[in-house]
């Protein structure tokens, strides 16, 4: 084997190039570090695709830290998928001498290095030098005009801001998406303005995406703008608008919001129902009632939670019926909402999850029952301790001494002691009366 590796490597001098190819093609992958040096020097070849071949075995057999300055060599080769490969591998290395080497690229004539190298720099932290990327947002390719908004709002460039709202009527809606973003991450104020005109942009993705930045800026005044779009044509615009209000919290959406627990996007009636809790009134609570029996089992847990967190007591009955839900989330959701709503008359269907699989739906069950405290809980607990809750043993035995110290109904204390001392209830029922025995 050794030997073939060794007769490759003697092919790497080989006069005709396509022997040079198929020698660098063979030892891609082999680990071969005997390799590595020779490879190194194919790297020089006149041929671009030995050149080509050469580069992507050496990032097989060697790190890109081992072969950094050979990659910063690359990057001024006549050959542009060269160059390209050369960004790409650079952007794996943390190494701040690859920086200044990649900006030099950001002016190449071959569009994909450009880019490449424009991506390759959002591998590494903020740069002072942030003209250059600033300067591709007037690149003639969208793509690249995309990517320099996507870095710079990696890099928080706060320089970028004014070029980058100038941006946001580009003539391509990835662009103006991205350039979105990117004042997402800076949090520039100033964009506010331009930002809430994109609400009505031709263009569903732009409308989601300003929706999505006005709500990390958190200026009140999008919040009317943002309402507005609650009924917008888009799916999409709607959902956007529905997490929006989760966070702006005002009353004005109100009605929209009761609208948007009819969409016919499962999404945007969860948000809806989270949304209402901090915008509603006193309609809210019978409209979230009737999403109990929505037809997606997420927006039913969501509608329970937000009833909960409306400390909405009239809802037990209607919740209570979630306990037999299908959906393991809707009854965690019921029972949690029935524990804290509910007054103890209402904490006893609980008793019938005692035997559940989910851990979540047994801890809510025990509080329920340790709470509840009286007969009625002993069958539940008594369930409980059977299924070996070790996280929970010690705790219901001591809710049932409890309870067997309450009550005075011997057979419910006869069955706490069997459940808790066996073998000396087991000793009772065999001895018999000692005076009759003999």
């Amino acid at each position: 084997m050794e030997s073939d590796l060794t007769h490759l490597v003697e092919q790497l001098k080989h006069e005709d190039n396509e022997v040079r190819i198929q020698a660098c093609q063979s030892l891609k992958d082999s680990g071969y570090s005997e390799a590595i040096e020779p490879l190194k020097l194919m790297l020089e070849d006149k041929n671009k695709w030995v050149r080509r071949h050469a580069t992507e075995t050496l990032l097989t057999l060697t790190s890109v830290e081992d072969i950094i300055d050979q990659l910063i060599h690359l990057l001024d080769d006549t050959d542009p998928w060269v160059r390209r490969y050369a960004c790409e591998s650079l952007a794996q290395s943390a190494d701040p001498k690859s920086i200044q080497p990649l900006i030099s690229r950001l002016t190449d004539q071959d569009y994909h290095v450009r880019l490449t190298a424009c991506r390759a720099l959002t591998k590494f932290g903020t740069q002072d030098d942030v003209d250059s990327v600033i300067d591709l947002l007037q690149d003639e390719n969208q793509w690249i005009r995309r990517q320099a908004c996507s870095t710079l709002g990696h890099w928080k460039s706060e320089m970028a801001g004014e070029r980058l709202i100038q941006i946001l009527s580009d003539e391509s809606a990835h662009v103006r998406s991205a350039a979105c973003q990117a004042l997402a991450a800076i949090q520039d104020t100033q964009a506010v303005s331009t930002l809430i005109m994109l609400l009505n942009d031709e263009d569903i993705s732009v409308r989601t995406c300003a929706i999505e930045v006005l709500t990390k800026i958190g200026d009140a005044s999008a919040v009317e703008p943002v309402i507005e779009k609650l009924d917008d044509e888009s799916s999409s615009v709607r959902l956007a608008a529905c997490r929006a209000m989760t966070v702006f919290s005002d009353t004005r959406a109100c009605d929209a919001l009761l609208n948007c627990l009819n969409d016919d996007s499962y999404l945007t009636r969860q948000y809806a129902c989270r949304a209402l809790v901090e915008s509603g009134n006193d309609q809210v609570a019978e409209a979230l009632v009737e999403k109990l029996d929505d037809e997606m089992a997420e927006v039913r847990s969501v509608a329970c939670q937000s009833l909960l967190k409306l400390q909405y007591h009239q809802a037990i009955n209607p919740i209570s019926a979630l306990l037999q839900d299908e959906d393991v989330f809707v009854r965690r959701s019921a029972c949690k909402s029935i524990l804290n709503l509910g007054e103890k008359e209402s904490l006893l269907p609980l008793g019938r999850l005692a035997d559940e699989e989910d851990w979540w739906i047994r801890q809510y069950v025990f509080e329920a029952m340790a709470k509840l405290r009286n007969p009625q809980a002993v069958e539940p607990l008594i369930t409980m301790l059977s299924m070996e809750e070790d996280h929970l043993h010690q705790k219901i035995e001591d809710a049932l001494i409890d309870i067997q110290n309450r009550v005075d109904d011997e057979e419910t204390k006869n069955k706490i002691k069997e459940t808790l001392n066996p073998s000396e209830t087991s000793g009772i029922v065999t001895g018999g009366d000692p005076n009759t025995s003999q």
